[in-house]
C-alpha cells in the first residue's frame, strides 16, 4: 500500500510516494470484485469468506456458543438448586437476575467476536495485496476486549430503545387495525393484516439495526490500534465516532440497500434455524422408530433438549455468527467504496488513499534549489 510522510494526513506527493503492489496481482488475490458491490454479492460473499477461513471464523463463535451453552445449563441447575433450598421468589429473582447478567455477558462476547471476526474478514476478502495478513493471537485479540465492552453497552442501549419502540409500535397498530375492522371480517382477513404490519416491522427493525451494524467494523477496522491497510484514515476511529461513522457511510440513499442487506441476512439465519430444527426433529422420528420408543415422552424429556437440539443449535449458531459478522463487514468495505472511493484507491496507483475523517491537506514540498546569480548589467555586449 502507500505510503506517506505528508504530517497534514493529506495523500502523499510523488516524490513522497511508495509504490504499492501490483494492481493485478493484489486485485487476484481479493476475494470480490474491486468495485462497489450487488445485494446478491454481499451475501455470497459472506459465504465465501466463512468458508474460505472455516477454522477462524467458525471456531470463535463456536467457543462463545458453546459457553452460551454451558451459562444456560448454570441457570438451569441454579433452578433446581433454589427450588429445593429457598422460596419461590428468592428462586424467581435469582434466576432472573441471572440471566440479564447472562444476556449481558453475551453482548459484549458477541461484540468483541465482531470485531475480531471483521479484520479476519477484511484479510480474507481483500487478500495481503491491501490488507497486510497479521498473524491473530490471543493477546492481542484480548486488546480490544475491554473497548467492546463500551462499544457493547452503547449498542444494547440503543438496539434494546430501538427495538422497544418498533415492538411497541407495531403492537398498538395491530390493536388499532382489529379494533377499527371490528368483528365483520374473518380470521384469514385478520391473520392477513397481521402478517403485513409484522412484515413491515421486520423491515423497520432491519433498517434500524442496519444504522447500528457498522459501527463495529468501523471501530475494528479504524481504531488507534488496528494494523494499517489501504483504507486506514488519517484520523482514527474511537467509540463514539464509530457510531457517526456508521450512520455517515450508510445516511439515506444507502439505506434501503443496507435494510434489504441486513434483512435478507436475518432471514438466511431464520431459514437455517428452522431447518436445522426440522433435521434435529427427523432425528428423534428415526431414533424412536427404530428403537420403538414413544416419541412423545422423547420429545418431552428434557435431555432430548440438552442433546439433540443444544448440540445442534449451538453448532448452527457458530456457523451463522460468522455468516453475520462477514455480512457487516462487506458492506462497510461497499459502502466506503461507494462513497469514498475506496475501490479506485485499491485500482488505481494514482488516486489517492481515502482520508475520511483526515484534518486538511498540507503539501510539503522540497526546498527549491538556488538560483544561478544573475549576470551583471550589460555582461555579454
Amino acid at each position: 500500500m502507500a505510503a506517506t510522510i505528508n504530517p497534514g494526513g493529506g495523500p502523499a506527493l510523488p516524490w513522497q510516494r511508495l509504490r504499492r503492489p501490483a494492481v493485478l496481482d493484489a486485485s487476484r488475490a481479493a476475494l470480490i470484485p474491486l468495485r462497489p458491490l450487488t445485494i446478491t454479492e454481499v451475501l455470497d460473499a459472506a459465504f465465501l469468506v466463512v468458508r474460505a477461513n472455516a477454522r477462524m471464523m467458525v471456531g470463535l463463535p463456536l467457543v462463545i456458543a458453546g459457553g452460551a451453552g454451558l451459562y444456560l445449563l448454570g441457570g438451569i441447575g441454579l433452578w433446581f438448586l433454589l427450588g429445593d433450598t429457598s422460596g419461590e421468589t428468592v428462586q424467581i429473582v435469582s434466576v432472573v437476575l441471572y440471566g440479564l447478567l447472562g444476556l449481558l455477558l453475551l453482548t459484549m462476547c458477541l461484540v468483541w467476536m465482531t470485531a475480531v471476526l471483521s479484520r479476519i474478514t477484511l484479510e480474507t476478502v481483500l487478500g495481503p495485496g491491501f490488507v497486510p495478513a497479521t498473524p491473530w493471537t490471543l493477546r492481542r485479540a484480548l486488546r480490544m476486549f475491554w473497548p467492546m465492552v463500551g462499544l457493547s453497552l452503547l449498542q444494547w442501549v440503543a438496539a434494546s430503545t430501538m427495538q422497544s419502540i418498533i415492538i411497541s409500535g407495531v403492537y398498538y397498530v395491530l390493536i388499532a387495525l382489529m379494533l377499527a375492522m371490528g368483528t365483520g371480517f374473518s380470521a384469514t382477513a385478520l391473520g392477513g393484516v397481521a402478517t403485513v404490519v409484522t412484515v413491515i416491522g421486520y423491515v423497520i427493525s432491519a433498517a434500524a439495526y442496519s444504522y447500528l451494524s457498522l459501527a463495529v467494523p468501523a471501530y475494528a477496522t479504524e481504531n488507534p490500534h488496528a494494523p494499517a491497510w489501504i483504507g486506514t484514515p488519517a484520523r482514527r476511529t474511537n467509540i463514539i465516532t464509530a457510531f457517526i461513522r456508521s450512520f455517515t457511510l450508510i445516511g439515506w440513499r444507502n439505506l434501503p440497500r443496507a435494510t434489504v442487506i441486513m434483512a435478507g441476512a436475518f432471514a438466511i439465519t431464520l431459514l437455517v434455524i428452522t431447518l436445522v430444527g426440522f433435521g434435529s426433529l427427523l432425528v428423534l422420528v428415526l431414533y424412536t422408530t427404530s428403537l420403538g420408543v414413544d416419541f412423545l415422552d422423547l420429545l418431552y424429556n428434557p435431555w432430548t433438549y440438552l442433546g439433540v437440539f443444544g448440540f445442534s443449535s449451538i453448532v448452527a449458531m457458530s456457523a451463522l455468527l460468522a455468516f453475520v459478522a462477514a455480512v457487516q463487514t462487506l458492506l462497510y468495505v461497499d459502502l466506503r467504496m461507494r462513497r469514498e472511493g475506496l475501490d479506485l484507491a485499491m485500482r488505481f496507483d494514482c488516486v489517492p488513499i481515502p482520508q475520511p475523517s483526515a484534518p486538511p491537506i498540507v503539501y510539503v514540498a522540497p526546498p527549491l534549489p538556488p538560483r544561478p546569480p544573475l549576470p551583471p548589467p550589460g555582461h555579454g555586449r
